[in-house]
Parts: structure tokens; sequence; C-alpha cells
């Protein structure tokens, strides 16, 4: 009989099975790049001019001659482009000997500025050494020239040699072909997606299966959304900053402004390099045709005042959450899909991992993408705080607390931060993950960021300490983290008619029931934290119920978020009111509770108070009867005392 497999190998086969499958799609996508590439361009432009064919669809246009018209409008418009992008290229460079003289005096400026120092003797050794390597180089080439003599003739080889101007044109000629063949495929491609957009969705939604089909629907709709909003995002930045670059540089007197600003917003689509080499070039042509250094230094500060627009204005209000990725993660998108393929790789690095990321959050055996990917928080907030307490690092614990208080409320804070931070500490314990040090050292550590949390927003009876207060009695169940737990609960009752008191976990049970008996509380909570403890919680409330029947019960199970009604169930049949699963609950179920004690304290009080007036003022009118009596020598004093 086979012995089944353990976990851990299990484990390790799963883990095996998903690199190989990487590793395969890794090779498929590197290896079929001259089909992908078009593909993969033919879909971007399929999303940037889809919202265009839409438009004249709802002008009641047949499809066909509505895609026609869009791509006919594009392809002209970059035709267009090139053609101008051309022309000034060829004029400026017929113009470029014209600034002959104006290139040797930058060159002698910057010779000036080098000579005498470090790099002039580096470079005068660099030119020591070329001329070496140079007269080494002709020694060899003469005295190959030169052929020894020979002792007897011996047959001449003869070689054709083919033109080499032909092989250099070919060679100038097939990246071209190449250009021109996967922009045509792209072209071929665009038209009919967008002619059969409907139809190509229903196939790809169809491969997911009739089980899958609303999970796929969602990953299709938000990755066609995020992306077309991109690329438009992406559009209207790119040309805003070369509509700006090309104003900018025109005013500074620059040639070839609109050249330049075009260029601008088309390298703008590389990722990180492209906004450098955009400013590369209008910087070199100011040092190549300016007198003088002026226009230079005016062009760079130029493109670090719309760069800093750009990065901190526009790029935030208008992309805002359109893609959904880290910033690590567009930079190492950029490495991967230029290794993959190139250039080209680079321009769609984001778009194509954007697609990627969406998918991995429909997709369960993807998510490993979204995590590492995404520019969400790669931990939730409360294991966050948590590892930051596991590694020793209370300051920035601290900044986690204070930048989640200024952005949630109270009762959230002390829900899911911090209650979730005892709740993993607990589950670590429990599992043995964690020593019982390092457990005692993040619970101080909690306790400290408990103790310094901001008061509560006073409640609607809370004003008045003078109205009288009541007693609630935290009951922790097991340990310490149940009372640091209690604590938070105090903390959002901070500005209730309540005092708190929570009693010592190190303390027996029959100890902490007595003390409940003794003070007299308006209502007792019972709180644990899971694992376990619902049998311990049991027998805690039953004897509470029995030594002091009158008094609320409520329970606080933390953390057991959709637990079975038999759970709650079972606490009820030993006495207790309430059951929750939050801080912020219990708080809601224990106020009304107070607050009735408090009104019923209160008139008991006042009714107290006037009884007492009406005996204090009876015994000072028969004090003062007696008194009187005694003086007037009549009688009894404390006869007429009694009668007046």
């Amino acid at each position: 009989m086979p012995v089944p497999a353990s976990r851990e190998a299990q484990r390790s086969l799963r883990t095996a099975a998903q690199l190989a499958s990487a590793a395969i799609v890794v090779a498929a996508l590197y290896f079929a790049q001259v089909v992908l590439i078009p593909i993969a361009l033919a879909a971007l432009v399929t999303f940037l001019l889809s919202p265009l064919v839409t438009r004249l669809d709802r002008l009641r246009l047949p499809r066909v001659l509505s895609v026609l018209l869009v791509v006919g409008a594009a392809t002209g418009l970059l035709g267009g482009v090139g053609y101008f992008v051309v022309g000034q290229l060829g004029e400026f460079a017929s113009e470029l000997a014209s600034y002959r003289e104006n290139i040797r005096a930058k060159l002698a400026d910057l010779r000036s500025m080098t000579r005498g120092g470090t790099l002039e003797r580096v470079q005068t050794t660099i030119e020591d050494l070329s001329r070496d390597v140079e007269g080494d180089a002709a020694e060899e080439a003469r005295a190959r020239r030169e052929p020894a003599p020979r002792e007897r003739d011996e047959p001449v080889s003869v070689r054709i040699e083919p033109d080499r101007a032909l092989i250099d044109d070919a060679a100038i000629l097939r990246p071209v072909g190449d250009v021109a063949a996967t922009l045509g495929l792209t072209m071929l491609l665009s038209i009919f997606m967008l002619i059969k957009r409907e139809d190509v969705r229903n196939r790809l939604v169809s491969l997911a299966g009739h089980t899958s089909l609303v999970v796929t629907t969602k990953a299709f709709a938000e990755a066609g959304e995020r992306i077309s909003r991109y690329l438009l995002m992406q559009f209207i930045i790119n040309a805003t900053m070369g509509i700006a670059v090309g104003i900018g540089l025109f005013l500074l007197g620059v040639p070839y402004a609109a050249l330049w600003g075009l260029a601008a917003a088309v390298l703008r689509y590389v990722p990180y390099i492209g906004p450098w080499i955009a400013a590369l070039l209008p910087i070199s042509v100011s040092i190549v045709t300016a007198p003088g250094w002026e226009q230079v230094a005016l062009v760079v500060a130029l493109f670090i005042v719309l760069e800093l627009l750009s990065n901190n204005v526009m790029e935030p209000w208008l992309y805002g959450q359109s893609v959904g990725l880290s910033s690590i993660a567009v930079i190492v998108s950029a490495i991967f899909w230029t290794w993959i393929w190139g250039p080209i790789g680079l321009v769609i690095a984001t778009p194509m991992t954007a697609c990627l990321v969406v998918l991995s959050r429909y997709i369960p055996e993807m998510a490993v993408l979204d995590r590492l990917l995404s520019e969400g928080p790669a931990l939730q907030p409360h294991l966050m705080l948590y590892q930051r307490l596991l590694a020793g690092d209370e300051d920035e614990a601290d900044d986690i607390v204070e930048a989640y208080c200024e952005q949630h409320s109270l009762a959230e804070a002390c829900d899911e931060l911090l209650a979730g931070a005892l709740l993993a500490l607990k589950r670590d314990l429990v599992a043995g993950r964690i020593s019982s040090s390092d457990g005692a050292f993040v619970a101080t550590a909690l306790e400290e960021i408990i103790d310094e949390l901001p008061r509560g927003e006073r409640g609607e009876e809370g004003e008045g300490a003078e109205h009288g207060r009541v007693l609630v009695t935290g009951f922790p169940v097991r340990d310490r983290l149940d009372a640091l737990a209690l604590e938070l609960l105090a903390v959002l009752l901070r500005d209730e008619p309540c005092d708190v008191e929570i009693l010592s976990p190190e303390t027996l049970v029959g100890e902490r029931i007595a003390k409940v008996e003794a003070g007299k509380p308006a209502a007792v909570c019972v709180l644990s934290l899971p694992p376990g403890d619902l049998t311990a919680s049991r027998q805690a409330a039953k004897r509470i119920r029995a030594r002091v029947p009158g008094v609320p019960i409520v329970a606080g199970r933390l953390g057991r978020y959709g637990a079975p009604p038999r759970s709650r169930d079972r606490l009820r049949e030993v006495g207790v009111r309430e059951v929750e699963f939050s801080i912020a609950r219990l708080a809601e179920v224990l106020r009304p509770i107070m607050r009735d004690a408090a009104r019923s304290a209160r008139a008991a009080a006042a009714e107290a108070g006037e009884g007492g007036a009406v005996r204090e003022t009876a015994e000072a009118g028969a004090d003062a009867a007696a008194e009187t009596g005694a003086q007037l020598g009549v009688g009894d004093g404390t006869k007429l005392g009694a009668l007046s």
C-alpha cells in the first residue's frame, strides 16, 4: 500500500511545478517574440482606440467604417509626424556645419576648465598610451606588407571578395524591414480586433469555462478600464509636456524647438530613461548653437522645472490609482520586458505588467504577482505593527500607530490595528513559533502603545462625572493578552460614566469571581482571544452567574468573525446576554447598559439626597426648639422640639 506524501513534500512539489511553469512561460515569451510582439502591440492599440470607435458607433456609423476612420486618422497622424521629424532633422544636419566655430569655442572653454588638473594628467596619459599602441600597430602592419623571401615559387591563392557596399546596405535594410513588418502586422491585427471586439472578448471569456464566467468577466473589465485610462492619461501628460517643452525652447531661442518638443513627448513613453534623452537633445543643440553658456543653463532649468511639475502635480492628479503598480514593480517590469522583447518591451512594460497584476487578483495561482507588484501594502496594518515589534523597532511601530490613528477612528485603531496585533501574537505563541520572552516583549510594547492612545470622543451622557459613575468589570479568561484586549475596551469607554476595572489574570478564577461579587458591577465583560478558550469562557460566565445572579454578562470572542452559531448559543446557555467578536461592538453593547445603570444610580442618589435633607431640617428644627425652650424656661425642651 503506497504511503501518502507528507504536506511538506506536497508543498515542495507544488512549488517546483510553479517554478517550472514560470520558466516555460518566460522561455515561450522570449523565443516566440516575433509572433507575440505584434499581438501585444495590437492589443494596446485596441485599448487606446476603442473609446473613439465606441463614440462613432453611438453616431450610428457602421463598425467597419468607424474602425477605418479611426485607424486611418491615427496612421495619418503618425505619418505626418514622421515626415515632419525627417524634414527637421535634414535641415538641422545641413546647418550643423555653420556652427563649427561655436563648437570650437565650447571645446576650448572645456579644455581651459580642465587644464592643469587631474583630468588633464589623465588625458595626457591616455593620449601617450594611444600613440604607443598606434606605433606598435603600424610596425606590425608594415611587417605584414613586407613578405619574407621565399626559397621557391609557391602557388598564390586567389579569393574573390563580395562587394561590401551591398552587404552593408542589406544589413541596414534588414532591421528596417523587420520594423515595417511588425508595424504592418500590428495595424492589421488592430483593425480586426477593433471590428471583432465583442467576438474576441467572448471567445477569451469562454476559455475560462462557465464556472469562472463571473471572475473572468470582472478581470477583463478591470484590466480594460485600467489600461485604457492609463494610456489616455499618459497621452495627455506626454502631449502636455511636449507642448510645454516646445514653447519654452522657442522662447529661449533654441533652434527647431518644435522638433525637440515632439521628441520630449514621444520619448516619455520610454520609462525612466526617456525623459533624460529628451532633455539631452535640446541641451546638446543649445551647446552647439548658442554663443555662451547662459542659454544652456536656462534649458537645463526649464527641464528641471517641467519634470518637477509633471512628477509632483500632473502625474499624481491624472494617474491616481489607474494602473495599480508600485514604483519598484515599474522598474522591475521595465528590466524584465526589455530583456525579453528589447526596446519594444521597454515601451509596453507598464501596461503589460498591469494586465498581469489585474489577472493575479482573480486567479489564485498568480496571487504572488499581486503581492509582489501591486501598489497596495505588502502587509496588513496590524501585521506591519506586529512585525516591527517582533524586530524590536518600537519607533517605527509608534509611527505606524500614529499614522493609522490620523486616518482612522479610535475604534478602528483598537479593533483592526491593535487587537489584530494581539491576535497574531496569541496565534504564534500557541503554535510555538516565537519564544515566551519575545512574546512578553511584544506584549509590553503593545501595553505602552495602548496607554498612549488618545481619548475617545465624549459620549452623550459622559460629560458629567459629578452625576455618578458605575463600575464595569473586565474578566480576562486566560492570560495577559486577554487583559490587554480589555484595556482596549477601557480606552473606548474612557469618556463614558463608568470606571473599568480589569482583574488580574495571574490570580485564580475563584479569586476573580469573588472580586466580581464584592464589587457589585453594573456589567461584567468576559473576554478571550482565540484559539481555544471557549470552554473556559463558558465556565467563567457560569460561575459568575451563580455567584452574582443579576449582573449583565457580555462575552467577547475576538477574531472569531463568522463563528458558527453554536458557539454563541453555548455561551448564552450559561447566562451571557450578548456575544460579540470585536472591541467596538463590545463597547456599543456596554454603553446602554452603563447609561441605564448610571441613570438609576443618579436617581437613587437624588432620592437619598432629598430624604437626607428632610431629616437634617427636622433635626435642626428640634435642636433650635429645645434651645429656645431652655432659654425661656418653659417645660421640656425635647418635647417642644418634637412638637415643632
